[in-house]
């Protein structure tokens, strides 16, 4: 189910550019979003390799992007994404106690990616925009053990990954300044909102 949801959103995301109105004007040349996303690929990649039941805190992700546009349809530029989740680790599962707690894994993973971005519709106030990155992401533990003489408690070995995102959005606003909403997979989640600022061409 999940395959059949990414692969509809990735051929989406190819056609809309291609039968783009071409006859968009380029208002801004510069700008800059910073957004919120949730469940990004990256909160489920690693994990500890021990037969304990965890209880993870993920507060969601937050990224910031800046896009120079080429023309009215392409443009390109730089995302990043931050990542962090706190996951405690417990030697029996639910109810969960304090003193089944074997350790805590302060995990947080940083992503920076080149982005292309395609403004494929323009109506009034409303933008339909298609977004491709692809990067890296690294990684930072940092564990805290309750029972270091009972438990012996290894770190994961990956430190980074590759890192990705495909994303439909659309961008409602006046002016300068417009919300943005998005659907993909990738490190900014599967759903994303945020706010963006274009900065006028002088």
């Amino acid at each position: 189910m999940k395959k059949n949801i990414f692969f509809s959103i990735l051929l989406a995301a190819f056609a809309l550019p291609a039968s783009a109105q071409f006859d968009l004007t380029r208002d801004n040349r510069h700008e800059i979003s910073i957004g919120y996303g949730h469940l990004a690929v990256s909160g489920a990649d690693f994990d500890l390799d021990y037969p304990y039941y965890r209880q993870v805190d993920n507060i969601g992700t937050f990224y910031g992007a800046y896009t120079c546009m080429l023309d009215s349809i392409v443009g390109l530029g730089l995302t990043y994404c931050y990542d962090p989740r706190i996951i405690n680790y417990y030697d029996k599962p639910y109810p969960y106690t304090q003193e089944l707690n074997i350790c805590t894994l302060d995990e947080s993973s940083h992503s920076i990616m080149a982005h292309a971005k395609f403004n494929c519709f323009k109506y009034k106030f409303l933008m339909i925009f298609a977004k491709f990155d692809a990067g890296v992401c690294f990684w930072d533990y940092r564990l805290q053990e309750h029972h270091p003489d009972s438990y012996e408690i290894l770190l994961p070995k990956e430190h980074a990954c590759f890192a990705w995102q495909t994303a439909l959005g659309a961008e409602v606003g006046i002016g300068s300044w417009a919300l943005f909403a998005q659907i993909g997979v990738g490190m900014e989640g599967n759903a994303c909102v945020g706010i963006n600022y274009k900065f006028k061409n002088k």
